[in-house]
């Protein structure tokens, strides 16, 4: 029998199962509760639901109608669609397995269909020069800080969420490495190219010289200018903007996420090794690994050219 607790009862629970059970990121937690309180908002404005509604007065049409004005009046992708319903199937099932509620209403509703794209967005050797070059000519004064920040991308393959709560720690000069917990907190291993290596070295003088607002941020690798831990939306923005001036090609679809794809992509295709790759890019299953296995259209037409005559 399920107990008659409330919506944002419920959220707290499962924010708090997710982050001490599953041992999910900061990050990770954050979009789950952004997905529940638009599905809240929803219910309110549509269904005049109370801030303190029981979740056992959720029905099924109601998904259905949320998941629909997500694509229909938001204007969103199926990509994204899918996602909520993700973040809303996991709280319901949360809920049931824990005998507060007695069915999920995401239960039966199916994932939208999605286009499917060939090969992940990444830089080419050349673009990737570029793009270094950008940065190394900027007039920004954190120009050795943000240059440390895309070389642990493009060396490191580190996801963003990972890259911000680095800690000084972390890194081992003497093994050329660095260790730290990731995505569902399982320890990583990365070990450091020598260009890293020399990167950081070259930005730790200018971090000692930044005023550290709040004492948890003593240990912070990366520093905001303002003297905080640097933030998400920060890298978010210097990425992108880098590629707007370097002159790259879908310079606006860059983020830090693609600058792993690039590092992904150019091992793969160096050493074909993708129990390595799956390995240093934190991956629970090989199969999502699989995408670097694409090749571009140079390899393929080297491969047709070098065909002998019929």
């Amino acid at each position: 029998m399920s107990k008659n607790i409330s919506f944002l009862d419920a959220v707290d629970r499962f924010k708090n199962h997710l982050l001490v059970e599953r041992g999910y990121s900061e990050l990770t937690i954050k979009e789950y509760n952004h997905d529940l309180f638009l599905f809240l908002d929803f219910l309110k404005d549509k269904y005049n639901f109370k801030e303190d509604f029981p979740v056992k007065q959720i029905e099924k049409h109601q998904v259905i109608e949320f998941l629909g004005n997500i694509i229909i009046v938001q204007e969103n992708s199926a990509a994204t669609r899918n996602r909520k319903l993700y973040s809303l199937r996991s709280f319901f099932k949360y809920l049931v397995r824990n005998e507060l509620l007695d069915s999920s209403p995401a239960a039966s509703i199916q994932a939208s269909k999605t286009e499917q794209r060939a090969e992940p967005i990444y830089l080419k050797m050349n673009e990737a020069k570029k793009y270094i070059k950008s940065i190394e000519k900027s007039d920004s004064s954190y120009k050795l800080r943000d240059l440390a920040i895309v070389k642990l991308f493009l060396y490191g393959g580190l996801r963003v969420s990972e890259l911000v709560n680095l800690d000084l720690p972390d890194i081992d000069f003497d093994d050329e490495s660095i260790k730290f917990y990731g995505k569902g907190n399982k320890e990583r291993y990365v070990p450091l190219h020598n260009d890293v290596i020399e990167s950081i070295l070259d930005y730790l003088p200018l971090r000692d010289n930044i005023d550290i607002k709040d004492p948890k941020d003593e240990e912070a690798l990366f520093l905001s200018n303002q003297g905080r831990r640097i933030s998400v939306r920060t890298i978010q923005k210097f990425v992108k903007k880098y590629a707007k001036s370097a002159g790259l090609r879908q310079a606006s679809k860059i983020t830090p996420h693609k600058l792993r794809h690039t590092f992904a992509t150019s091992l793969y295709h160096q050493t074909k090794d993708l129990k390595v790759l799956q390995d240093l890019l934190g991956h629970a299953s090989i199969s999502t690994t699989q995408i670097y296995t694409h090749t571009d259209a140079r390899q393929k037409k080297n491969a047709i050219d070098k065909m002998e005559d019929f």
